[in-house]
């Protein structure tokens, strides 16, 4: 069997330094060395010449591969560390605070598993564990899950607030918003050398403009008007100008948050569009709001305005420059809840 197998050959190829010893062990063994003359030759022990031989001939080839410690047995059971996630994951998902520290979590391992660890380790478990240290989403205190899930069944809501006689297939789905921009600005995260510590200048005047902003995903179709104040006259200049946009024989139904300028009466006029409230305390269902997002990370933060006007055509420039990509409006702004089957 040894005269069979060109050991030589192999260990010319093999990777592992370890085994490769072993390799050339064989080789000179299949040649006619005692173990003796072996040993002396690799500078290794006999004993360990011994164990490669019986390797080899029990188990051949595969024998000779390099085996991994095993190391130091785990502090925590399969049992206690499936316990100590779901700690993690309750406190994570709790409505009365959830922010765990890895101080915290290293004391109730020791605390409840009889466990010490240092922290250093504890970071390395919890990324081992699946765990990561994420930025969380804000949710009110008085937000409902169930309101908001009703509210995805969107065919039901725009069935019941358009005329009978109109098929879903002619209805458009509209989000809306309005948001703030202005001297007191935002501060937002930028590329610079690694090491360094950048400064944003954040003015302390109080000039703003306000951008009213819709958006039809289906189409990446987009409305906007920016005006000194928010009520309900430039409310209602926002809908004439998505009354305006829909095409004659379609409906619009506009689905915008509970602000008090959006009331039934600024739509009164208007034929062709229909007024659909979000739940209350649900910020996150409306996508305009990370379309506010976008225009502050990639245009409007980390900047001084001389006044209004400077204010406007900086928040005329930030929206053309998003809206000109219709694919990015689609993108950023479908929910598959609000796609109408039709």
């Amino acid at each position: 069997m040894l005269k069979k197998i060109d050991f030589t050959a192999l260990s010319k190829k093999e990777t592992n330094a370890a085994k490769r010893i072993r390799l050339l062990a064989l080789a000179h063994y299949s040649e006619g060395m005692n173990k003796a003359q072996i040993a002396r030759t690799l500078k290794v022990s006999r004993a360990s010449v011994n164990k490669w031989v019986a390797a080899f001939l029990d188990k051949g080839i595969d024998g000779l591969d390099a085996k991994s410690p095993p190391g130091r047995p785990a502090s925590l059971s399969s049992e206690q560390i499936k316990k100590l996630s779901r700690y993690i994951e309750y406190h994570s998902r709790s409505d009365v605070g959830g922010r765990l520290t890895g101080a915290d979590i290293q004391a109730w391992i020791s605390s409840h598993l009889n466990v010490d660890y240092k922290m250093s380790n504890i970071y390395r478990l919890l990324h081992q564990w699946g765990f990561s240290w994420i930025s969380s989403r804000s949710k009110h205190p008085k937000q409902s899950q169930n309101a908001q899930e009703e509210f995805k069944k969107l065919e039901i809501n725009v069935i019941k607030l358009c005329p009978g006689h109109l098929p879903l297939n002619n209805v458009d789905i509209w989000f809306q918003d309005e948001a703030r921009f202005g001297q007191q600005n935002t501060t937002s995260r930028l590329w610079a050398r690694t090491g360094s510590r950048p400064r944003a200048v954040k003015q302390q005047q109080f000039e703003y403009a306000y951008l009213f902003g819709a958006v039809c995903p289906a189409t990446g179709e987009t409305e906007a008007l920016i005006t000194p104040w928010v009520n309900k006259d430039a409310m209602t200049l926002h809908l004439k100008q998505i009354s305006e946009r829909t095409k004659p024989g379609r409906m619009a139904v506009v689905i915008m948050d509970g602000a008090g300028w959006h009331t039934e009466d600024t739509i009164q006029q208007f034929d062709n569009i229909r007024m659909l409230k979000l739940p209350p305390y649900s910020p996150e269902l409306n996508p305009v709001e990370q379309v506010w997002s976008w225009l502050r990370q990639n245009a409007l933060s980390n900047r001084i305005f001389e006044g209004y006007e400077d204010i406007v055509d900086a928040c005329s420039d930030a929206w053309n420059t998003f809206v000109k990509d219709t694919h990015r409006v689609i993108s950023l702004c479908t929910r598959k809840w609000a796609q109408l089957n039709g």
